[in-house]
């Protein structure tokens, strides 16, 4: 087989595991196997990508001059996920804890190849009251681009615990708190060791019942700054 000058002449660039960027006029795709640095004309980003979505998230907020601005957010690269997943998800919660004995419970959301759809499933292996333990050996939670995992009522922050558990993974990392009351949510996305708390709304419609913390706290930062 004869090879063309351009296939002889093309070098194969390797992918880096990490990787530094400084942004350009022409939007430049993530191309690091884990993570990349964009300084951007208004901070500094990590950026990823894994097959359901691309995240590009502020490490520091400043004016960097003669760069232009990036944008922060999720990119879905598959169907938006459907508000009704959260109900199904509060509804089974329910069923699994009632209101005077509260346990927590995780869940996931992954997507189903075959079914071409959004699923979740219940992977908790152990279960109390203030805590909960996913059974990772199931191919669900391998799978999973979303973990969810229950709080009872006033805990509504990520855990020092959470932050351990949860670090070293790419993915968004939710807490449902309330279920039996007034149900609240907080959305987070980690990458890696660095997590970002993100608006509601970057992931997916949510009922109206459903309060989104972040959204709330972002209110009251913008009412005593």
């Amino acid at each position: 087989m004869t090879q063309t000058n351009e296939s002889r002449c093309t070098p194969l660039t390797p992918r880096k595991f990490i990787d530094h960027k400084i942004a350009s006029p022409i939007k430049e795709e993530i191309s690091a196997i884990l993570y990349e640095y964009l300084i951007a004309g208004n901070g500094i980003f990590m950026r990823a990508a894994r097959k359901e979505f691309s995240a590009s998230l502020p490490l520091c907020t400043r004016s960097i001059k003669g760069l232009p601005a990036s944008e922060p957010g999720i990119i879905w690269h598959k169907p938006r996920i459907g508000h009704y997943l959260w109900q199904e998800i509060l509804r089974d919660a329910r069923r699994n804890s009632s209101f005077s004995e509260f346990k927590e419970d995780v869940y996931v959301i992954y997507w189903h190849k075959s079914e071409g759809a959004w699923r979740w499933k219940a992977v908790s292996r152990e279960r109390r009251w203030a805590a909960t333990i996913a059974d990772d050996s199931l191919k669900e939670y391998g799978e999973a681009c979303i973990e969810l995992h229950t709080h009872p009522p006033g805990a509504i922050h990520f855990s020092r615990v959470d932050d351990l558990d949860e670090s070293g993974k790419f993915r968004i990392f939710v807490i449902l708190i309330d279920i039996h009351d007034t149900p609240q949510i907080r959305f987070r996305c980690g990458i890696y060791d660095q997590f970002f708390q993100i608006p509601a709304a970057w992931v997916s419609d949510i009922p109206t019942w459903l309060i989104d913390l972040n959204e709330i706290d972002l209110v009251i930062e913008k009412l005593f700054t």
